[in-house]
């Protein structure tokens, strides 16, 4: 099921037309090329300020007692929204159908989650961003979520430069309603980035993302994965396009949890027509 999925998105990417995408602005070029760098280095920035799609299929392996598999399919757009010339919001939901093995197999949805960025719109070198972060009980199974409400801050730092497109975003979630028999939320997630772009297009990037649970034991509390990432961005037609393959080894992790973690991803920008302009 998550494979069919997987194929009738990327069947709809190809379908929509795109426009090129710098850093931080839009560029207009001619005879409609793109810089394949910019657009490499625009499809990692969070607070770029052009609205894109993010795919990400993703296979654990290792998970449980039983060493099984597990998948998981991500959809994360990132969509701008022009508050004024000086500001922008920008909102990057994210939502994971997964497949938990045997012997408590599911299949479903995971918690939504919502963080929002206030991030200066003329920013170059240096971009930040920060607002809240909201996680919805919208899990198909108590198995596959929370079963709670939560919220906390969120606040990123980006360093573009070059080929280089480095950055560390941290967020902090705490439960505050929802099923009362349920665990509560006391966690925190730190997504850290250091690619290096080519002119080509081709990249190659550190993308792990560290969570510490405050309400584990100290054993179980660290999920630190390590690897890497190759990729690379190419114009289809009118379509800016990037795709990935990675693989990460989870050096700190929970009993049961994945040891090693592959993913493949693909990127797009979306139509003119989804802008959101002040």
């Amino acid at each position: 099921m998550i494979f069919r999925s997987l194929v009738v998105v990327l069947a709809l990417a190809h379908a929509s037309h795109a426009i090129p995408a710098r850093a931080q602005e839009p560029p207009a070029p001619a005879r409609n090329e793109i810089d394949l760098q910019e657009l490499a280095k625009a499809h990692k920035n969070p607070f770029t300020l052009v609205p894109n799609v993010q795919l990400q299929f993703a296979a654990g392996f290792g998970v449980g007692t039983e060493h099984r598999t597990g998948e998981s399919l991500n959809l994360q757009p990132v969509i701008p929204f022009p508050l004024t010339s000086a500001w922008s919001l920008i909102a990057r939901p994210s939502l994971s159908l997964t497949h938990t093995p045997a012997p408590d197999e599911e299949l479903g949805l995971q918690d939504l989650q919502l963080p929002l960025y206030l991030t200066p719109a003329d920013a170059d070198r240096w971009i930040w961003g920060a607002g809240p972060i909201v996680q919805f009980p919208s899990a198909t199974s108590s198995g596959l979520g929370t079963g709670k409400w939560s919220a906390g801050p969120s606040a990123a730092l980006v360093y573009s430069n070059g080929p280089w497109l480095n950055g560390v975003l941290v967020s902090q979630l705490w439960s505050f309603a929802g099923d009362p028999h349920r665990p509560d939320v006391n966690q925190t997630s730190i997504e850290l980035l250091a690619s290096y772009n080519f002119e080509s297009g081709w990249y190659i990037q550190f993308h792990p993302v560290d969570t510490y649970d405050w309400t584990a034991d100290s054993r179980n509390a660290w999920t630190v994965p390590l690897g890497l990432d190759v990729g690379r961005a190419f114009q289809l037609g009118r379509q800016a396009i990037s795709v990935q393959l990675g693989a990460y080894n989870a050096v700190v992790r929970p009993e049961g949890a994945p040891e090693w973690v592959v993913r493949a991803q693909i990127q797009f920008s979306l139509p003119t027509s989804m802008w959101f302009r002040p």
